[in-house]
């Protein structure tokens, strides 16, 4: 079996007798399995950010050293993001979601297994790009079993997700660290990624044609073909949109803060502040266990008291993270 017919999506098996209540169960199961491998998927990616302290107290990296390791998965993640995110679409998902995961695993027993500078760099980065076979999957698969009705509440559900690998990172990882030593860190992450791709490969399923179910979304051919001719033109749309650009924008400088906060955050209030790791990771931990909460409501809220303005939310909650953001630089040590 090649490798592309390895990773190619499953054929739809013939129509069997199900019920409605079967289509549901199979449905929620897969949700549950894909959530909780992508939460994993988290925990496989922050590790090294809680281990920073040790690493440096020890004698073992320099912060300039952190910084490079830090980068190399951003870079690899970003080139990645984009590149396997468009394979996923046509890919078996549950084998992709599985196998960048499993791989993200091997990267974390790796990091416990060397102090090198340049070794863990290298193994940070291929992380990095396996990290990025997560979140096209889970995508894809919320379009596979979810219509137009149900998807964006669905979406928001599996959002949360990545708030629950911060949490288990900022406090399980963060225990571990201070209890045994960085090492037992990454060896834990390991060991929930390979707990994850189990998961995965027991309860997510590729779609439901595979299944024997209904598809959700059915295509005539002349339709496809016309999506096909059309695709590159609608996305050039997209592109030419200034409202598109600023969206990005606004999203990269959320997301420097978000980074900001998840790479450096116990760094910053170990050192800075005179926390210890497991206070500080649980302080940061708490930016997560809010954002699952934020993360729920402010759809809700935006509809309800702003009439769908999306836009509103936003500065709103902008201007609030500024605000939360000098409270952590300028807040004296010892406050929490």
């Amino acid at each position: 079996m090649s490798i592309l017919n390895f990773f190619k999506a499953s054929p739809a098996i013939p129509l069997k007798n199900y019920t409605e209540a079967m289509f549901k169960s199979t449905r929620m199961k897969s949700f549950w399995a894909f959530s909780f491998a992508y939460a994993i998927y988290y925990v496989c990616r922050l590790s090294f950010n809680v281990a920073k302290p040790a690493l440096v107290n020890n004698n073992i990296l320099t912060p300039t050293e952190l910084g490079v390791i830090g980068s190399a998965i951003f870079i690899t993640y970003a080139v990645g993001k984009f590149v396997n995110s468009a394979v996923a679409d046509h890919s078996n998902i549950v084998r992709y979601l599985s196998i960048g995961l499993f791989f993200s695993a091997l990267c974390n027993f790796a990091m416990g297994m060397t102090t090198s500078a340049i070794a863990l760099t290298l193994i940070w980065g291929f992380n990095g790009w396996v990290q990025s076979m997560g979140v096209g999957p889970c995508v894809v698969a919320l379009s596979r079993w979810y219509d137009d009705k149900e998807r964006g509440s669905y979406y928001g559900f599996w959002s949360v997700a990545h708030n629950v690998g911060e949490g288990i990172t900022f406090i399980v990882t963060a225990a571990i660290i201070t209890t045994f030593g960085w090492r037992f860190g990454f060896s834990f992450a390991g060991i929930m990624g390979l707990l994850g791709v189990l998961v995965a490969m027991m309860f997510m399923k590729d779609s439901p044609a595979a299944c024997g179910f209904k598809p959700i979304i059915t295509m005539n051919k002349q339709t496809e073909e016309l999506d096909n001719k059309e695709v590159l033109k609608h996305q050039w749309d997209v592109i030419k949109k200034p409202a598109i650009w600023v969206l990005a924008v606004a999203s990269c400088c959320m997301y420097i803060g978000r980074y900001g906060v998840n790479s450096w955050g116990v760094f910053f209030l170990e050192n800075g502040k005179g926390y210890t790791t497991l206070e500080a990771a649980s302080i940061i931990s708490v930016n997560s266990i809010v954002g699952i909460l934020g993360t729920i409501i402010s759809g809700w809220l935006s509809d309800r008291f702003l009439q769908g303005k999306r836009n509103v939310m936003t500065v709103v909650v902008s201007l609030l993270n500024a605000l939360s953001l000098a409270a952590f630089l300028f807040a004296p040590a010892g406050n929490t």
